[in-house]
């Protein structure tokens, strides 16, 4: 399982395009997903604007429903809402805006998952620098939710870097966003997603997906090494999500001509 600590990265078979989830004149990507996989968020541009999207399907041997935007409603504004980040319960969702207010990452929550998304407002913890020019996108709150992982981009980075934040208990504080130095280069690195009690990591690199790891928490990240069964060399890799499992990895992928939503699974020892 990935899911517990391993030294080999993990590896997958070939990825699959999730037809009924993608449109074909639109740009579709983002995803994310309740633990149990049967709900899925994702950005798509099939509306008037960048908007966050929703489809269900009943069981894991079920189709994904026609995806709706009306069930997000909430979410989305008249300014350009994506890189969802949905917690394993689906009663907590962290998202990007670009908003003229206040550009950065929010939140919403819900009572349960047949309630509506509430009204979202900003997360000030989760938008470090924001007052000198700092710009936080991507963000990922890992599994227990004591961990989060964002883009940023301001006067101190290099392109658009990787910073993590923790706290002790999920009713906490953030704490202090510290960079991961050992994982940023001069291109842009985006779209984290952390696992294995925050030793483990996917992220994009350029245009690729990359993985590392860690001993433990206290330690840097190692070599990041590529995942080269999904990187397609002639396009753009991005938003990887892994279920909580370690099976079944979702992503999107530029290789059909537009950008699509992907489905990998993990490959045997």
């Amino acid at each position: 399982m990935i899911g517990v600590f391993v030294p080999e990265r993990p590896r997958f078979t070939a990825p699959e395009r999730v037809t009924t989830l993608n449109d074909d004149a639109a740009r579709d990507e983002d995803p994310t997903l309740t633990g149990d996989l049967l709900e899925i968020h994702f950005m798509s541009e099939r509306g008037a604007s960048q908007d966050i999207w929703i489809s269900r399907r009943a069981d894991l041997d079920s189709p994904w429903e026609t995806p709706t935007v009306e069930l997000a409603e909430k979410l989305n504004s008249a300014d350009n809402d994506d890189t969802p980040s949905i917690s394993n319960d689906g009663l907590r969702m962290w998202f990007f805006r670009n908003s003229a207010q206040q550009t950065g990452i929010w939140m919403s929550e819900r009572a349960s998952r047949s309630d509506p998304w509430g009204d979202p407002s900003y997360v000030e913890a989760l938008n470090p620098g924001h007052e000198g020019g700092t710009q936080a996108m991507n963000a990922h709150v890992d599994l227990p939710e004591l961990r989060v992982v964002v883009g940023l981009n301001g006067p101190e980075t290099q392109g658009w870097d990787l910073a993590i934040a923790s706290r002790e208990r999920p009713e906490d504080a953030w704490g202090a966003f510290a960079p991961l130095d050992e994982l940023n280069d001069e291109g842009d690195q985006l779209a984290p997603f952390l696992f294995d009690d925050g030793r483990q990591i996917l992220f994009r690199s350029g245009d690729d997906l990359f993985w590392a790891r860690r001993q433990s928490t206290d330690e840097p990240f190692g070599e990041p090494e590529p995942l080269d069964e999904l990187n397609d060399p002639a396009a753009r890799e991005n938003d990887p999500y892994l279920s909580p499992d370690g099976a079944t990895l979702f992503f999107s992928s530029e290789r059909s001509g537009g950008t699509d939503i992907y489905e990998a699974r993990r490959a045997a020892p």
